[in-house]
């Protein structure tokens, strides 16, 4: 049973939907390649078959769900290996972001930043990286709207997206062992966002993202040294 008790308030029986099975596939609930039969979803949730279908298509734009013609729909697989791609498509497009939202900042929008990064200090101090993980994507989805680019702002929500999928699969640990180094990182954003130091922030973003990946990949590397160790 999935829950549904977390659903947003909404307008359509499709934007409900939608809300259930992002989330539970973002929280693992639904597993790469599990089977989303039409019919029995439609059973669960108590609605027809229409906002279903409307749904996974949604789903499927999002590289979440894989629909294959005359078979059942997927939850799309992922795997480690995406990390490098998922990196460098942050990297380029936070390092756009940065630079055009510290032309664009707004006494209001870095309250706003300024308030997000505070409550991810908090989670440092209680080493809670699921709630660290969440504002990291409200932080960074934030920069990306204060840019008042709209398709940049799309391209980050879904790249966030796969990343926060992808951490709630299997990196939980690692967020734990990199959030405090990141969250300086997002201190120094704030501080050069203030200051509107544009060029100063695009070279951090790029920094972040590739020390980001680099962190990734020795924790890779002691994970498997453990693991053999173990065998």
């Amino acid at each position: 049973m999935f829950n549904t008790s977390a659903a947003k308030p909404y307008r359509t029986k499709e934007e409900y939907v939608y809300e259930v099975l992002r989330a539970a596939i973002m929280a693992g609930e639904l597993r790469p390649g599990d089977k989303l039969v039409i019919d029995a979803l439609r059973d669960e949730l108590g609605v027809s078959t229409i906002p279903i279908r409307t749904t996974l298509q949604r789903l499927e734009a999002e590289g979440l769900v894989e629909i294959r013609p005359h078979s059942s729909a997927i939850v799309s697989r992922i795997s480690l290996q995406d990390v490098a791609e998922i990196f460098a498509l942050l990297q380029a497009l936070e390092s756009v972001a940065f630079e055009a939202a510290a032309e664009r900042v707004t006494p209001d929008g870095l309250a706003e930043i300024e308030s997000i990064v505070r409550r991810m200090d908090t989670a440092v101090t209680a080493e809670d990286p699921d709630e660290w993980a969440a504002l990291n994507t409200q932080f960074h989805l934030a920069i990306a709207h204060m840019a008042a680019m709209p398709l940049l702002e799309e391209f980050t929500a879904r790249v966030l997206g796969r990343w926060d999928r992808l951490r709630s699969l299997y990196l939980r640990e690692y967020i734990l062992l990199r959030m405090a180094a990141a969250q300086a990182d997002h201190q120094r954003m704030v501080e050069l966002l203030r200051d509107q130091k544009i060029a100063e922030l695009g070279a951090l973003a790029r920094e972040h993202n590739l020390n980001a990946l680099e962190s990734f990949r020795v924790y890779r590397a002691l994970a498997d040294d453990i693991r053999d160790a173990e065998v």
